[in-house]
């Protein structure tokens, strides 16, 4: 539970701090970090990953392409259309890369090196342990609705 309170704190800290240096609402900053790789994706991979509506995603992505911060193709032989960051979005993603170093350093100042380390061990073994529940819950979700 602790976890879960720091992560709450670092995200409204982030959320508020994004508003104000990026223009960037929550659901627009939680875009950005998606996005943040070469690979386009489509509105459903957006959706899946942010665990969100594609309506509002939808919404948001159409806010952000008017703004010059994305870009939407329609996908090579297909009806889906792919998100990418627009020049102007890779320069706003590469200040949030940025902002999030200079956060973590600010965070982890003044801590024993070994400690950070254990505590990013720690952290990472958490996150497999993490991923398989969400496998499990998925698999779960699956087979109810095969027998629904």
């Amino acid at each position: 539970m602790r976890m879960v309170v720091l992560f709450n704190l670092m995200r409204r800290s982030t959320i508020l701090s994004q508003r104000r240096l990026f223009n960037l609402s929550e659901i627009e900053w939680r875009i950005m970090t998606k996005m943040g790789g070469d690979k386009p994706l489509s509105l459903n991979d957006l959706a899946d990953a942010l665990i969100q509506d594609r309506g509002q995603l939808s919404r948001a992505v159409k806010g952000m392409v008017e703004r010059n911060l994305l870009k939407r193709a329609r996908k090579p032989g297909g009806p889906e259309i792919e998100i990418t960051l627009a020049p102007e979005g890779r320069k706003v993603w590469a200040r949030m890369v940025e902002r999030a170093k200079e956060r973590d350093r600010i965070l982890t100042e003044g801590i024993d090196p070994d400690d950070i380390a254990a505590m990013r061990r720690v952290i990472e073994e958490m996150i497999v342990r993490a991923d398989k529940l969400m496998e499990d819950v998925l698999a779960e979700e699956a087979g109810r609705s095969a027998t629904a």
